[in-house]
């Protein structure tokens, strides 16, 4: 067998592998939200990420960087990170990992339209088309999992934390994009989880809950968990989807990656015990259908 083929082989295995990775790490970040609020598992995840990080450009080492990207790359880690991670914790708590997960469709489509405002990027039919399954996706998952009331208030606050995690989420990739055209993506990604961090450590350090905080992780319990989940996240779903990136094309290892709504589904049934309609699996193929579209697009 050819070289070629041996590397789609691996690509395509990290990128669904990093998907998987994801959807494990929103399960157990999940458990850990019981005991610890979501800015306090933002601001641990943000701080261990860049020691994680950190340790591994160690190894490979830095390229320099001019400050107008190191700013870029700095303000869409405070927007995607320490903003859009918190208000993604929240509704994970609020929510639960199988609904939250089954937003998630709703990024790629909210990038798309901030970047053909900001960035000028022009939208084909495709990319028309595939937002319009993703929406539609994620409207059959919401109408199916909404109490019968509609009013329940922990379910009405985690669509409002997930719809902000979404813009806040969307905003970063954008101006990240920005910054990626003169940064190497590990590095990239280390310094906006250092502003994210930094963002985290000021927000609670002002408003002197700090402590508060982080006394939940005292527990060596909960403390080796988020450890566990950070490394999942870190490694699992991030450095895996760079070696998707090194093996095959940005497009086939985006669409992969992108297949984390349907991994929760069955993770969700055979490790939660929780039940999964018809409707809910429809509207994630949906979704995930519209990804495909607008990455074809």
């Amino acid at each position: 067998m050819s070289t070629e083929f041996f590397s789609q082989i691996i690509g395509c295995s990290a990128a669904l592998l990093s998907a998987i990775a994801w959807a494990f790490g929103s399960l157990l970040f999940r458990k850990v939200g019981d005991e610890a609020t979501p800015l306090a598992m933002n601001l641990v995840k943000a701080s261990v990420g860049v020691l994680y990080l950190g340790a591994v450009l160690l190894l490979v080492g830095l390229e320099p960087m001019s400050y107008p990207t190191f700013l870029i790359l700095g303000v869409s880690g405070l927007l995607g990170i320490a903003i859009g991670d918190t208000f993604f914790f929240k509704a994970l708590v609020c929510l639960g990992p199988k609904l939250t997960l089954l937003l998630e469709p709703l990024v790629p489509v909210v990038t798309i339209a901030l970047s053909a405002v900001f960035l000028h990027e022009k939208l084909s039919s495709l990319e028309w088309i595939g937002a319009f399954f993703s929406l539609g996706g994620v409207s059959v998952v919401l109408w199916k999992s909404a109490p019968e009331d509609k009013t329940e208030k922990k379910w009405r606050l985690g669509i409002l934390c997930s719809l902000l995690a979404t813009l806040g989420m969307s905003a970063g990739i954008v101006l990240a994009k920005i910054g990626l055209a003169k940064a190497p993506a590990l590095q990239a990604t280390f310094i906006r989880l250092l502003w994210g961090s930094v963002g985290l450590w000021a927000w609670g350090t002002a408003s002197g809950q700090i402590l508060a905080w982080l006394t939940p992780f005292k527990n060596i319990r909960l403390l080796r968990l988020i450890l566990g989940s950070i490394a999942v996240v870190i490694f699992g779903g991030f450095w895996l989807s760079l070696v998707s990136l090194k093996y095959i094309t940005a497009s086939v290892s985006t669409i992969l990656c992108s297949t984390t709504p349907l991994w929760i589904l069955p993770i969700s049934f055979f490790l939660l015990k929780e039940k999964i309609s018809r409707a809910e699996v429809a509207g994630a193929v949906l979704a995930v259908c519209g990804i495909v579209l607008i990455f074809m697009g």
